[in-house]
């Protein structure tokens, strides 16, 4: 599919691969988070660009390739795709019990506003942050010079789980650029309370596993609270072992929570 068409729009199709409504309506703005960039001007100005089926453009192999069609287009709101029979096909980003179809990718600076708001629903929804609700104070603008600079260094990176159009997840990979501790990085993971239980969680730590290795990283670091059994039965799942435990690391709802340390080393 990546010789077929262009790399901007295989993560349309890799969305459409895991999809198994017959029938699915996004918006201009969830198909650009989707892609993690804009749509070309021709898409909001032509209902044709939709309906293309022939080359030399080949942006509708996205979804083609996956049997839907675009049936219904008002141009710069919503696209309406629908397969023409049922399929009971089932891709592994879209297991039997998951209700969502899901796409992970690596952030794009123009991902900033939307992870932010990421960080503020799980925040006010869990209390095994390091932040409470609206204590972050992180900022688009820092958040995109951020970005831009983990792109660069490559020592860094954010993946984001985009579930029905939007950044319903992410799992941060924080390297270290002093040359002693460059084959280790620590690992941050959330998913927002509606996504979760779905596998998603566990895709992203797939994910950053395969792109530590692929970056030269040969540890993986993380922290979670003692209490959270269920994050803490996935890494162990996952090979994670506990290295210490740090008592009293948190104070939530004016309880002391301990805090355990794990890692994993990586195989080549």
């Amino acid at each position: 599919m990546e010789k077929k068409i262009e790399k901007k729009y295989i993560p349309l199709a890799e969305y459409f691969s895991s999809a198994t409504d017959e029938k699915i309506k996004l918006s201009f703005t969830e198909i650009e988070t989707i892609m993690g960039q804009p749509l070309p001007n021709a898409s909001y100005l032509n209902k044709s660009w939709w309906k293309k089926t022939k080359p030399p453009l080949k942006h509708y192999l996205a979804w083609v390739e996956q049997g839907y069609y675009v049936s219904a287009i008002q141009p710069g709101f919503y696209v309406t795709f629908e397969k023409p029979s049922k399929s009971t096909n089932i891709v592994i980003d879209c297991p039997e019990n998951t209700k969502y179809a899901y796409v992970i990718r690596p952030i794009e600076t123009d991902d900033a506003r939307n992870l932010v708001e990421l960080f503020s629903k799980i925040d006010a929804e869990t209390n095994y942050m390091l932040y409470g609700e609206d204590e972050r104070g992180q900022s688009i603008q820092s958040l995109r010079k951020k970005i831009t600079s983990w792109k660069k260094d490559n020592s860094s990176s954010i993946l984001v789980a985009v579930v029905n159009g939007q950044i319903g997840g992410m799992i941060a990979i924080s390297g270290n650029k002093a040359q002693r501790a460059k084959h280790r990085a620590s690992i941050f993971l959330g998913v927002m309370q509606k996504f979760t239980n779905q596998g998603i969680g566990t895709a992203l730590v797939k994910d950053a596993e395969k792109w530590a290795n692929s970056h030269a990283i040969k540890r993986l670091e993380l922290s979670v609270c003692k209490s959270n059994a269920i994050a803490l039965n996935m890494y162990k799942k996952f090979g994670f072992t506990i290295d210490g435990e740090r008592l009293q690391s948190l104070k939530i709802n004016d309880v002391y929570e301990d805090e355990l340390y794990m890692s994993k080393l990586l195989n080549d």
